[in-house]
């Protein structure tokens, strides 16, 4: 079955659009198991609240920069995921014409 650009853009305005769910480290989750850890291994002390707070902190900002800098690049991989599909159709790959010229 060959689609048309067309007969894509019609049924695309026809189905429902697909969102992604957000990309969620839990950097709650993580820094509270990054102060754990540093404590469990001696390399934080337990009693200072201040050094856990500062610890909780740091995890947090490191966190939040992986997740803004995941979700970055899921928005451009989608749209190299979307360019390669709609181009795919075209025939201009080499791969495409030697296929075409095996089938007559």
């Amino acid at each position: 079955m060959k689609f048309t650009i067309p007969g894509c853009l019609v049924l695309l305005s026809v189905c429902t659009p697909v969102q992604a769910d957000a990309i969620d480290l839990q950097c709650e989750e993580l820094a509270k198991r990054l102060i754990e850890r540093l404590t469990a291994e001696g390399l934080l002390a337990s009693s200072t609240g201040e050094a856990q707070q500062r610890a909780r902190a740091i995890g947090l900002e490191l966190c939040t920069g992986a997740q803004a800098t995941a979700e970055q690049q899921h928005v451009q991989d989608k749209q190299e995921a979307l360019d390669n599909w709609f181009l795919e159709a075209t025939g201009d790959k080499p791969g495409n014409k030697r296929l075409k010229d095996l089938k007559r």
